[in-house]
């Protein structure tokens, strides 16, 4: 998908969604297929926010799971689990510095960006600690899925992000001073 070219030398890969703004971390995987069906490369993926999709995210105070359990097979766009957070933010400030502050409550949702079998969810503990590095979901995807999906490299994804303002809750200079995962600087 979107002139990434997928290697069977690849043996671990982190992809990105502009549009949603999750990374997805490929592992090679078994590769699948019974009886009369011919065996397919797959993949272990990992998906996680990058630092953009946690700027609109104050503190996580609950994860509501999808409707599939693991173990069973998820449609790309299906609801994976849904992020339900919390945060303050200024409301009003005068100019003697008296500052309100109000509760902003949300939702984020986690949409699979390929589909796959689902293995495995984030614990709320996990969700409550939520960071660049916080894996959300863990999937088996064999390679028509994943070239089916709208993932693309770090530099393209860097590039497709530069003029996008920060979240709600982020610093103008967080995306170009940040890698999209892991708080690494950008080449």
């Amino acid at each position: 998908g979107a002139g990434v070219h997928y290697s069977l030398r690849d043996m671990s890969r982190t992809l990105f969604c502009p549009a949603s703004h999750l990374w997805a971390r490929l592992r090679r995987a078994p590769a699948g297929g019974a009886g009369l069906v011919a065996a397919r490369s797959a993949w272990r993926v990992e998906v996680g926010l990058t630092v953009h999709a946690l700027e609109d995210i104050g503190d996580v105070i609950a994860v509501g799971h999808g409707p599939t359990a693991p173990g069973n097979r998820v449609e790309a766009g299906a609801a994976l689990l849904t992020l339900d957070w919390e945060a303050h933010r200024v409301s009003t400030a005068d100019e003697l510095y008296h500052t309100q502050w109000a509760l902003v409550e949300g939702a984020h949702p986690l949409h699979s960006p390929f589909g796959g079998t689902l293995l495995g969810l984030c614990s709320d503990d996990d969700a409550r600690r939520l960071g660049p590095e916080t894996v959300l979901a863990t999937l088996h995807v064999d390679r028509p899925g994943l070239a089916a999906s709208q993932l693309v490299g770090e530099a393209q994804y860097l590039a497709a992000v530069r003029g996008v303002p920060p979240g709600r809750f982020g610093r103008e200079s967080t995306l170009h001073e940040q890698h999209s995962i892991g708080g690494h600087r950008a080449d």
